[in-house]
Order: structure tokens, then sequence, then C-alpha cells
């Protein structure tokens, strides 16, 4: 009985002291989930940041609070915040960096603390360049996903320059382009640290079949081994060459060594075709490099895929260099142009091989079709020329650009003595400096050639202001008058050589005006001389048919002098048929054109965007 009693007054006492103190409190659990211990992390190049995930249970169901620490050493962990939930974002990481980071959670009595992670951040900078045409205009806002053995990496939408960027580990990747209305571009073997910025193309879909063909390659060193496995044979031979076949028509494929191939710049091109064996691609400017082979494929719906292959060149017979010449005498030619980019701008080639099968709704629709305007539509070329360097051991020419005349980038190989450089990465107004290098047998080169600096010009276009668009009881001898204006701002002077041109510097020129006759087709009357100003200016020419200037067209084609003042009473329609805009210096000249029917000032038929409609009164 004792024994009992005792039990029950232990008993009573338990009852008495959780009556007053409750429960015995139980220290809360935590683990940590993302990054994994030891990840290599891809970031945004924008936000640098990575997502510290963690996962936290208390057995009575209490609030936690999470303090989370990070450091460059195990050792010595700084807490960076204390928050309500088991993840924090952490920004402005550095690319390269590895960290290491906890997590402690706490119940308000108890804290657990978690095992040290750690986490390294990518290193190399990957700029992922994304167009609609090989000359512009950027693909704004389109998807661009990283993928690592089909599991999506990171991802992010295009910004108003058409790039992601982003900071990626070792090691290869595909990149997957995609966007609402666009066919879907692929990148195959993709290596950041060997190619750091790369472009691409995300097209108008121009079908409802928007399928990603399966392309395979295989490559012959010179003069019959074919290599199972390019990647993991090392060349010897001077020349190699590709078969190339698809599951799906390729309306075209082009090849190219080093750098991204199109229409601009190719080692080889095939049409409407399911394969085909390019000719010997020359390897002579290649020694002791691994050199990424780039095979581009688009189907009749644009889709495009682009395969990679690291080649890696030691030539067994590399002939001695004695003497290497840098090029002389590089200048430049540039243009600007607002003639919207679209598909009826592609190669005549092309054209009939996609028009071949399409109908003709189709067809119409897609010549119809123009993208919004705007700066990115613009076509900007610059072409460059020099002289030729002896013959010797000559490969080719290297061709560099450079944003301080310091630092180059390579945007070309040719074996000619001129080429051009697109617009993919050309902003009016911004100074450029160009220069060619000799390239060698042996895979030298020579020191620069003289240094040139381009300064492309923007955009502008015409205000016509008299006789203004359907105004009536227009003298029949009127005066017309138009400046230039902002494409921006129709009401604005335009500034069109940026801060390193200054205004008076710039020639306008215009030709015309042009009267069109609204009743009888083909039938016009011209002001046959060139108007110039130095700098952004109203202009006005008068209708003085005693001037000898005013010339009339016949609808049979017959020209004659226009003695005569307009007709009373009728109306016409007036335009300028050339006005564009030049800034020349000692190593070339670079041309801005808004209108340009036939002077051959633009490289592109250039039509205006608007007439004013008039009619004469007495």
């Amino acid at each position: 009985m004792k024994a009992s009693v005792k039990w029950l007054l232990l008993l009573a006492l338990l009852i008495t002291l959780y009556s007053c103190f409750g429960p015995i409190n139980q220290a809360p659990e935590v683990s940590l989930i993302s990054p994994e211990d030891g990840a290599q992390v891809a970031v945004l190049a924008s936000t640098r940041s990575v997502t510290l995930k963690s996962t936290a249970t208390d057995p009575e169901g209490r609030a936690l609070t999470f303090e989370v620490y990070l450091g460059t050493s195990a050792s010595n962990l700084s807490k960076i915040a204390t928050v309500n939930e088991p993840e924090y974002t952490v920004s402005d990481l550095e690319p390269g960096q590895t960290y290491y980071w906890k997590v402690v959670v706490s119940d308000g009595t108890n804290s657990v603390e978690s095992p040290v992670w750690s986490f390294t951040v990518g290193e190399n900078l990957s700029t992922i360049k994304v167009l609609e045409f090989t000359t512009g205009p950027a693909a704004v806002g389109v998807t661009v996903e990283v993928l690592q053995e089909g599991s999506l990496i990171i991802s992010d939408a295009t910004d108003p320059n058409g790039h992601a960027k982003f900071y990626l580990p070792d090691g290869r990747y595909d990149i997957k382009i995609t966007g609402e209305d666009k066919a879907t571009s692929v990148i195959y073997n993709y290596d950041p640290a060997i190619i750091p910025e790369i472009e691409t193309l995300s097209r108008r879909a121009m079908t409802d079949n928007d399928t990603i063909p399966n392309v395979q390659i295989s490559v012959t060193a010179y003069p019959d081994l074919e290599l199972p496995d390019p990647e993991a044979t090392t060349i010897t031979s001077d020349y190699i060459k590709l078969r190339v076949t698809s599951d799906v028509v390729m309306y075209v494929a082009y090849v190219r060594l080093e750098l991204v191939p199109s229409a601009a710049g190719i080692d080889a091109v095939a049409f409407d075709s399911y394969e085909f064996t390019t000719p010997w691609l020359d390897l002579t400017r290649f020694n002791d490099a691994t050199v990424p082979l780039h095979v581009v494929v688009y189907t009749p719906n644009d889709t495009r895929v682009h395969k990679i292959i690291y080649l890696t060149i030691n030539r067994s017979s590399v002939p001695e260099v004695t003497e290497r010449v840098a090029p002389t005498g590089l200048r430049y030619y540039g243009w600007t142009s607002d003639v919207n980019i679209a598909f009826y701008n592609l190669p005549k080639p092309i054209k009939d091989v996609l028009f071949k099968d399409m109908p003709k709704e189709m067809v119409k629709e897609l010549e119809n079709y123009k993208p919004e305007h705007n700066i990115r539509d613009t076509n900007i070329l610059v072409q460059l020329a020099w002289s030729h360097a002896p013959a010797t051991n000559r490969a080719g020419y290297n061709v560099y650009r450079s944003i301080d005349g310091e630092t180059w980038q390579k945007i070309g190989f040719t074996t000619l003595n001129y080429t051009f450089d697109k617009s993919v990465d050309l902003i009016p107004g911004q100074k450029y400096y160009y220069t060619v290098r000799t390239v060698y047998t042996d895979g030298s080169e020579s020191d620069n050639s003289n240094i040139v600096e381009v300064i492309p010009l923007d955009l502008f276009k015409v205000r016509l202001i008299s006789p203004a668009d359907n105004e009536t009881n227009v003298s029949r001898t009127p005066t017309f008058v138009w400046k230039p204006v902002d494409w921006r701002d129709l009401s604005s002077t335009p500034h069109i050589g940026g801060d390193p041109i200054g205004d008076e510097d710039i020639t306008y020129a215009y030709y015309g005006p042009w009267i069109y006759d609204t009743a009888v087709s083909d039938q016009h009357i011209f002001y046959d001389s060139w108007t110039y100003t130095n700098g952004p200016k109203q202009v006005s020419v008068s209708f003085d048919p005693s001037s000898g200037l005013w010339i009339r067209i016949y609808p049979n084609g017959f020209e004659a002098p226009q003695t005569e003042p307009l007709e009373k009473y009728k109306t016409y329609e007036w335009g300028l048929d050339v006005a564009a805009a030049v800034y020349e210096t000692d190593d070339g000249l670079w041309i801005s054109a808004t209108i340009d029917y036939y002077a051959n000032w633009d490289i592109w038929f250039n039509e205006a965007d608007y007439f004013n409609r008039f009619t004469t009164g007495e």
C-alpha cells in the first residue's frame, strides 16, 4: 500500500507541475535543401542572386525564425538576415566564388543549427544575343532557357538589346529560345568558356509546323579519314569536309569555322535539302588551337538548329613563316537605313525555296509583314576594305572591332581584302575602332593595320511642311518646305551623330521634290537638282518653271522641261526622292538614308514614309 501511495503522490506532483509550467519544450529540426552541398550554380548576370532554401519543423508547431549565415570560409560565417520563411535570396554574389552557408532555426526558446554547406557561383559570363534577322532587329522579351542534359538550369527574357546574360559554371549546355508567334531556336553543345558571346535568331514562325529537326553531322579529315568522334580526335590535316543530314528539309544550312555563320559570313551553304556534303574547308589559318565548328540549319518554318563541334587542330605540316606584314590602307563605308527588315528582305534563292510550296495567301501575308518600327529595325552595316598584304604564306585576314581602341574582339575572317560588320552590336552615336591583321598558314597573325574610327549615324525622318497635307487653294507656283526631324519625336530636330559628332559636321542631301499627278498615272514633275545643308536645317525650294530645273516625265517615259505653272484646281501629291545625311572623315564616310528611290545612297530601296496631298487654286 505504501508503494501505491508513493506513486499516487508522484503522479499528483507531475500533474501539478504540468498545470503550472506546461509541457517540456522540444527543439526544432532543420535541414538544408538547395543549393546542394558543393553545387555549381548558374546565376543571372543582372542580379547574381541565389535563393538559399532550407526546411524546418517544430514538434509543438511553434512559429519559427530563420537566421541565415553566409561567408567565403566555412569557419567565418556572418549573419546576413533573420526571416520568417525557410528561404532567402542573396544577390550581388561574386562570379567564380565559393560560398558557405548555414541556417539557425529558433522557436523562441530553443535554437538549432544546420550543417554548413557550400556552393560555387558560375564564373563564365555568357551573353546570348537574339535577333530576328541577321542585321536586326533585336528579339526583345523572348525566353532564353539554359539546359543541361535535358534539365532546365536557368532562364531569362531578353532585354531591349535582345541580350540574355548569365554566369554559368564550366560545362556544355543547350540553349532554347521561344516566344509568342516565334519559331523555336536551339543551340546544342554550347561552351561558355570557349564562346562567351554567341548570336542566334528568333524569327516569326512561317507555318504551324514548329518541328525541331534532328540534324546529324559527320566530319572527314583530308583525304578520307572519317572521324567518329571529332571532339576526341586531334586533326592534323589541312582540310576537313562535313556531311550534314536532317529529318526535316533544310531550306538553308550554313557552315562556318570559328564564327557563327549567316548569309553575311559562311564557309559553306546548302539550300532545300535533306542532306549535303560541303567542299573541303580550309584549316590552314589554325594551328595548336581549339576551334568551334558551327552548323546552322533553318526549316521552312524558320525553326533554327545550331550545332557546335569543338575541333582540336594541330596540323602536322606547317610551313615556316619568317615575315608577317600587316595590311595597309584600311578604310570604311557605312550605312544606316530605316528600311524595315522583314521576311522579304531575305536573299532571293531563299525566298524562292520558301515560296515554292506555300499557299499564295501565306506568301502575300509574309510580303506585307513589317515589324513595328524602332531603332533596332535599322540596317546598320560597316563595309571595310584594305590593301592586300604580300601573298606568301598568307591564309587570309582576321577583322577586329573595339569600343576603346585597346581591347579587340574578332568579328570576321576573309580571304578577300574587304568584308563588312553587321549591326548586331552597333549603336548609333557610339565610337568604334576597327583594325585588320594578316593571318598566316601557321596560325599566327601580323600586327594591326592602321586603325579607323567609325561612328554610326542614327536614323532621321523628313517632315513635309508646305504645302501641308490636304491643303487647298495652293499657289500654282508653290514653295515646297521640309525639314529633317528626330525619328522618335517628329517635332524635334535630329541629333544623329550623338555626342561625338557636331550637328554642323553632318551634311544633309535631298533630291527633289517630286510632284505626282494623281489623275494621270506615271506622269510626274520633279526638281532635277540636289539641295545640301550643313546640319539639320529647314529647306525650301520654289516651283519656278523658268529656272529650267523642273522636269516633266510623261507616261511614255519622255522627259521635257516644265515651263508652265501647275494646273488650276488640280490635286497633286509631293515628296522627296532622296533624303540622306553623310559624315565624312579621312578614313571613310557614313550615310544615313531615310528616302532613296534610285541614287544608291542606300543599299536598299528606301521608300518615303508618306506624301502630302494638295489642291491648287486659281
